[in-house]
């Protein structure tokens, strides 16, 4: 076998063309969005959207909507490389997007946020810039302060280093909320003597908190309502599709302060994704015009229907293929051979994880798109309560996902990474299994 760490360089690539990470609004990345973005150009109803409320003076709020793997993190990280580094009004951005998690409370928001605007400005000027300013200073040691058992404090930034000193100690109290949003008011008027007109703010993993409680969730905007409001601060929050009219829209004082509508990011079209990934190819070539397409167009365009357009299953599954590919020549996999070898891949981790009975309620799952578990008992003549162990182990192993609310009923989806084997045959699916 054949050991080497970039396999992508048989094919003449510096890189993963079907790398599944947000493109980066690093201009130093491999794949940089502000070359490989496709589709979502100024002219797209969807960035015309987010540039009218970022547009704004002031500061605004929006969410951002779409299905999972549709490209919504890279479409704000595109709008976010604009606005700091080619607007003539530019906002300062965090690295990275801020995660919003469950029971999060209004001080721990606004305290994530200080830090993640500290944390840029210390990769922007360096910590003797920070240390310089007394209220930077202040907030650089209010933001992760550690008491080591000798008593000395030092603080560190999320990552950034930086300490007290070991003759330094201190007893730093917690802040209270009302005393936290007084210090990012204050953080703003720094921000802008670097010349930025505010902050551009992207959250995430909101998801993962709205499906499993929203009446938490509308709990949360609604605490946030008055720090949502903070002059030339943008607020773009980064959810499933329905979101807006789920969490949003039935809080009257919340909806007031938010752009009416919520921005939705649809898939790219087929063509879209082909310009896409040959852009890919591009950019990663060692050489212009001198690399080997792992896989050919028509695969492409059999797993954009399988995965609903939905780009981040489509690069992952092409991934898998080329990794576990048993041989180490450079050559372009025809879609026949290639969905076959991908079915393998699938059916053979499934056999590993899965019961009979799991699999019986995956199969169901898969012909039926999306369903509640309610459908999945009737399609396998059940009771729920018979079925809603196996259920339940699908949903904690990740096969299937809850796909959108209706009232208070949940309905799921299966994974898009075991999609394919609603395409194989009942024979060979037997075989395969035996």
């Amino acid at each position: 076998m054949e050991l080497i760490q970039n396999i992508w360089s048989r094919y003449g690539f510096r890189g993963n063309p079907f790398d599944t990470a947000a493109l980066s609004a690093s201009a130093g990345a491999l794949l940089p969005v502000s070359k490989a973005i496709v589709g979502r150009d100024m002219e797209s109803t969807e960035s015309k959207m987010l540039l009218g409320i970022l547009r704004s003076a002031g500061g605004g709020r929006a969410v951002v909507e779409g299905d999972v793997g549709v490209g919504k993190t890279t479409f704000v990280n595109y709008h976010r490389y604009l606005w700091e580094t080619e607007a003539k009004d530019k906002l300062l951005t965090p690295a990275t997007e801020i995660a919003i998690s469950g029971n999060l409370s209004v001080a721990t928001f606004v305290n994530n946020i200080i830090g993640a605007l500290l944390g840029k400005i210390v990769l922007l000027r360096g910590e003797k810039y920070v240390h310089g300013r007394p209220l930077l200073h202040e907030l650089f040691l209010l933001s992760r302060v550690f008491t080591h058992r000798s008593m000395e404090v030092q603080a560190t930034l999320f990552g950034f280093g930086g300490g007290v000193g070991r003759s330094a100690q201190a007893s730093v109290p917690e802040p209270t909320e009302i005393q936290l949003v007084s210090y990012l008011q204050s953080l703003i008027d720094e921000v802008k003597k670097l010349q930025f007109k505010g902050v551009f703010l992207h959250f995430d993993n909101l998801e993962l908190v709205s499906l499993r409680n929203p009446e938490e969730t509308r709990q949360l905007f609604d605490r946030l309502r008055d720090v949502l409001q903070i002059p030339a601060m943008y607020y773009i929050f980064v959810a499933q599709r329905g979101f807006f009219d789920e969490i949003i829209s039935p809080l009257e004082r919340v909806r007031s302060v938010f752009s009416g509508f919520p921005v939705r990011v649809p898939p790219l079209t087929k063509d879209q994704l082909m310009e896409a990934i040959q852009r890919r190819y591009e950019l990663l070539a060692v050489q212009p015009d001198r690399f080997i397409r792992p896989v050919d167009d028509t695969l492409l365009g059999y797993l954009y229907d399988l995965y609903d357009g939905k780009m981040r299953f489509i690069l992952d599954a092409v991934t898998s293929i080329v990794t576990n590919l048993p041989h180490a020549g450079a050559e372009t996999l025809d879609v026949s051979s290639a969905k076959t070898f991908l079915a393998e891949l699938v059916i053979d981790r499934l056999q590993h994880e899965l019961t009979g009975r799991e699999w019986d309620v995956l199969k169901e799952a898969v012909k039926l798109g999306t369903f509640t578990n309610a459908d999945i008992a009737r399609a396998l003549k059940q009771q729920r309560q018979n079925i809603s162990k196996y259920f339940n182990s699908l949903l904690a192993k990740r096969f299937i996902y809850p796909h959108h609310r209706e009232g208070r009923q949940i309905y799921y989806c299966a994974s898009e990474d075991v999609r394919i084997i609603r395409d194989v045959p009942s024979r060979v699916l037997k075989k395969l299994l035996s």
